[in-house]
């Protein structure tokens, strides 16, 4: 029998296999961003909701998927077989994010000090989560909100991103391109990273011109970001080519 948490888990993984948050899908489907949000989903008594016939389609219309495909997945993977299990993914605390071995040569969580954690919506692949333990970055991410990453989804500019550098503080933030020059110390993304433009082609950091940043979330005095005057002075360079850097897209956060 299919439950209704069933429905909103399959539609959740398969909107992040496209790269599309609960409020993406929403409003690629013309419908109010708040549609798929969790807190929607239960009701005043606090049993899941059946998501509307009309609503559903227009979400598969986006995804490009039929209703009968749909159901074959709810019969199989919808059920627990699949999609419930990857609820539960790997996941550390942003302090926590600064050791050496957090990651193995392509980029994915390795190693032991990953904990388990349990997100109240579905993931796909290696997809992991880093909880917010500072407020140096509110309002934009409050302390205690999660994140989840794909390592395999490549970053485009505009993208919320996390870069890791081994041993280094990691930083959150905005994928932009550099305002500096190469010889004032900015480098292109290195090759392990690809890297999208706007249309979806896929580039790496030897491609010529391009030259990429993180401009890191951080809250003024009045708790706004950056000012856009010392925006670029704010811009931390992403290496290019070297071992131990991995810019890992944004696709969801939990609060």
């Amino acid at each position: 029998m299919i439950r209704p948490d069933d429905l909103w888990e399959a539609l959740d993984a398969l909107a992040l296999e496209q790269g599309l948050t609960p409020s993406g899908l929403a409003r690629a489907a013309g419908l109010d961003p708040t549609t798929f949000n969790p807190s929607r989903r239960i009701s005043p008594h606090g049993d899941m909701r059946w998501m509307a016939l009309p609503t559903l389609l227009r979400a598969l219309d986006v995804l490009k998927i039929s209703p009968a495909d749909f159901i074959r997945r709810l019969e199989g993977e919808g059920r627990g077989q699949g999609i419930g299990a990857a609820r539960r993914i790997r996941g550390l605390p942003l302090s926590r994010l600064r050791g050496s071995g957090l990651f193995d040569s392509t980029g994915r969580p390795n190693g032991v000090l990953w904990e388990d954690v349990t997100l109240p919506c579905a993931v796909t692949g290696d997809a992991y989560a880093v909880r917010v333990d500072t407020d140096s970055m509110e309002p934009l991410l409050r302390e205690g909100s999660s994140l989840v990453l794909m390592p395999d989804m490549p970053p485009r500019r505009s993208d919320r991103v996390l870069l890791w550098r081994s041993g280094m503080e990691p930083v959150l933030g905005i994928l932009v391109e550099n305002a500096f020059s190469q010889d004032n110390g900015v480098c292109a993304a290195p090759a392990s990273v690809p890297l999208q433009n706007d249309k979806g082609k896929t580039f790496s950091g030897s491609d010529r011109g391009t030259r990429w940043a993180v401009l890191p979330y951080q809250c003024s005095e009045q708790g706004s970001v950056h000012a856009q005057d010392d925006a670029v002075e704010s811009a931390v360079p992403v290496p290019e080519g070297k071992a131990g850097v991995w810019l890992h897209r944004i696709v969801m956060a939990t609060f």
